[in-house]
């Protein structure tokens, strides 16, 4: 009997030490991006200085001249289920010298304003890009943070 009662105490100390008290954190993308997009300035900064401030371009879209960078953090709930807080988005526009001339920043309260077409095109033989791919993930994930927040 007393065997058992440490085997016992011994389980419930284990699983008491096996808890993590300090928050999952799961970040994708450039961490700080609403702060690191104010060192960003239109008509003056270049791609280098944009390289040195974020870091190498996540997504180029070179007919554009569009540069985009992300940031998402999710935590995990104490039943496994993942909880997204931070979805930024920013898109930088230079201009054929390399000069920034535009920056669009998106974060998730500014995202709920935007709405998604259902409607889809069936492509002939050209599949998805990575920035498409990216893009519809950004999507579902907003979708899915819009339904916790209605």
């Amino acid at each position: 009997m007393f065997i058992i009662k440490k085997y016992i105490i011994f389980i419930f100390f284990l699983n008491l030490f096996a808890c993590n008290l300090n928050k999952i954190d799961i970040v994708h993308g450039i961490n700080n991006l609403d702060k690191k997009k104010n060192l960003i300035l239109i008509n003056q900064t270049n791609k280098n200085d944009v390289i040195n401030i974020l870091g190498p371009v996540l997504i180029n879209n070179k007919e554009e001249r569009r540069w985009t960078y992300f940031e998402v953090r999710e935590t995990k709930s104490k039943l496994g289920k993942r909880d997204i807080y931070v979805n930024n988005y920013l898109e930088i526009y230079f201009d054929k010298y390399g000069i920034v001339k535009k920056k669009d920043f998106f974060d998730l309260n500014s995202m709920k304003k935007i709405s998604f077409s259902k409607d889809k095109i069936q492509s002939l033989g050209k599949k998805d890009t990575l920035s498409e791919n990216l893009l519809n993930s950004t999507r579902k994930r907003l979708e899915s943070a819009r339904k916790k927040f209605d």
